[in-house]
This record gives structure tokens, C-alpha cells and sequence, in this order.
């Protein structure tokens, strides 16, 4: 990994870990992006993990969150932290967001918070999020991307968090 990209993820962590939990409430965003009890989710970017454990506790016991990163780093990190805080129903993959090798239609709902640089092609992305939703899936996104009809259909905007079901 190069030391920009090291510089650039410890710069993101001191963010995360410090400043961005005085304006941002984890817990308010997820439950926009729609997490409930008992669901199996996705995380994809997680970065330093200021989701992930909240994420966690959101979708209790029945659940799980799987946080997915590519960067090696971010899941080293967010591994430490649910250990720290001794969560078993969150487990941390290293894997590009467009090619993640999880069985399709296995998530409830999938997540893309803070994914302002992503590594990888959106559309290829957004692609393997379709194929990894269950039918009745639903895909929160922050910010105004850009999402395709083809693949998903907008059903609810709350601030920045916008919710799309699967389409097809």
C-alpha cells in the first residue's frame, strides 16, 4: 500500500474518531438508510468502521453486518474496534465493493455512507449490489448519486440518506 494511501486512511480515522461524532449521529443515519432488528446487512466502504458497530447493535442477536473494505487498513481497524466492544454479529471483509465473492440475494439491505472516492467503477458496483440484494432488498445511499432505474427504484429520502428497493 503506498504511504498516500496510508496518510489518507489515518487522516480519515482521526476524522472519524474524533470529529465526526460532534455532528453526526450513527445511529440517526442507519435508521434512515431503514436497519431494523434481525436483518442481514451490508456495509460497503466502511472505512474506520463509524457505522459498523452501531450497525451491529441496530440489528441485534438475530442479525448480522458484514463490513466490507478494500482497503486492508480500514478492516484491520474496524476488526480491532468489534473486538474492543465485544461484538459477534459483524464480521469485516477485504474485498473490492464491484467483485465481493458473497453468495447473491444474501443481504436484507445494503448501506453506502462517506463514499465520496470510490475505488472501482459505480457502475460496476452498483451492479453486484443489485445481484448480492435479496428481491425485497433495499439499497441506502448518502448524498445524490447517481443510481440506474434498471437496477434500482426510489422509495424514501430522509436528509441525506436516500432508500431504493430492487428492481426486477
Amino acid at each position: 500500500m503506498s504511504v498516500t494511501n496510508r496518510m489518507h486512511f489515518k487522516m480519515m480515522s482521526f476524522v472519524h474518531e474524533t470529529l465526526y461524532g460532534l455532528f453526526r449521529d450513527p445511529y440517526e443515519a442507519l435508521d434512515a438508510a431503514g436497519l431494523e432488528p434481525g436483518q442481514k446487512v451490508l456495509e460497503v466502504g466502511c472505512g474506520p468502521g463509524f457505522f459498523t458497530v452501531p450497525a451491529a447493535k441496530i440489528v441485534g442477536e438475530k442479525g448480522n453486518v458484514y463490513a466490507l473494505d478494500i482497503n486492508p487498513l480500514a478492516v484491520e481497524r474496524v476488526q480491532q474496534k468489534i473486538s474492543e466492544e465485544g461484538v459477534t454479529n459483524a464480521k469485516i471483509i477485504l474485498a473490492d465493493a464491484a467483485h465481493t465473492g458473497l453468495p447473491g440475494q444474501s443481504f436484507d439491505l445494503a448501506f453506502v455512507f462517506g463514499f465520496a472516492r470510490p475505488i472501482g467503477d459505480m457502475e460496476n458496483i452498483l451492479t453486484e449490489l443489485h445481484r448480492l440484494l435479496k428481491p425485497a432488498g433495499i439499497l441506502s445511499v448518502e448524498g445524490r448519486p447517481w443510481i440506474p432505474g434498471e437496477l434500482f427504484c426510489p422509495l424514501e429520502r430522509q436528509g441525506r440518506i436516500s432508500q431504493f428497493g430492487k428492481a426486477g
